[in-house]
């Protein structure tokens, strides 16, 4: 007689893989059904609602088979409900084998939609303030500042922020700089960014605390071929943007 850890693992296969999996017990095939379509049912649901943008480029039919191939394939190491799309994430990225289907971009666009996600219920405990920085210019600023917690930075290879149905590209471009980030009124923005912006923001999450005068010795250093003034301009107006969009914050006294 099997024991009742392996009767639990063979009834496991089966609600994954039911295909490649029988069961074989004298429970009728029609109760093992509800329990085939509750689970996936349940995680074809979360799926849906995370990555709308890749189930429309899909289509409802190829939808549903990736779906189940990461049902079937994929071992999740976290037990929470709000994780699988991570772990989906991580499945396109790390173990789903292509098929003509499958379109170029679908591991940064999944990894696009999870970001939202993932910042939209991000929690954080950073000892920064929020300002209003909209009637200040650029030379009136903090003089140090940080990187939100609720905030990531991230590069593409394509265009994911414009990926529909009706756009779909079909090779790599420029590089993609995105921003997104949660403001205070639990809004989830992106922005998009230029090489010179991403460059910024890169050494502003390097560091701790980020002293604006430095930033702006850093970025003329970066850009040699260009005014000092011009750059110093720049780079102010850029932080003060930032502030403004709570990308950046001040550091609490």
């Amino acid at each position: 007689m099997s024991s009742f850890k392996e009767t639990q693992m063979a009834f496991v296969e089966h609600i994954r893989d039911p295909l490649n999996n029988r069961y074989e017990s004298d429970i009728e095939d029609r109760r093992l059904q509800i329990y085939r379509e509750l689970f996936f049912n349940n995680i074809l649901g979360f799926l849906s609602s995370g990555f709308p943008v890749l189930e429309e480029i899909y289509g409802e039919q190829k939808w549903q088979e990736l779906a189940r191939k990461f049902f079937a394939k994929h071992d999740n190491r976290s037990p929470y409900f709000v994780d699988i799309s991570k772990e989906f994430v991580e499945y396109l990225s790390n173990e789903h084998e292509m098929v003509d289907s499958d379109p170029e971009f679908v591991q940064e666009l999944a990894h696009y939609e999870w970001l939202e996600l993932a910042v939209s219920i991000r929690k954080s405990e950073q000892k920064a303030d929020v300002h209003d920085f909209s009637h200040i210019d650029g030379s009136v600023l903090p003089k140090q500042i940080v990187f939100s917690d609720l905030a990531t930075l991230a590069s593409y290879h394509y265009p994911v922020h414009q990926i529909s149905r009706t756009f779909q590209p079909d090779k790599p471009a420029e590089p993609t700089y995105l921003v997104v980030y949660r403001n205070s009124e639990d809004e989830v923005n992106f922005t998009l960014l230029n090489a010179v912006s991403a460059h910024l923001l890169t050494l502003i999450q390097s560091a701790e605390q980020a002293s604006v005068d430095e930033l702006v010795a850093k970025m003329i250093e970066a850009l040699p071929q260009l005014p000092q003034e011009q750059i110093k301009s720049g780079t102010l107006d850029t932080i003060r943007q930032f502030l403004q969009q709570q990308i950046l914050l001040v550091p609490a006294d």
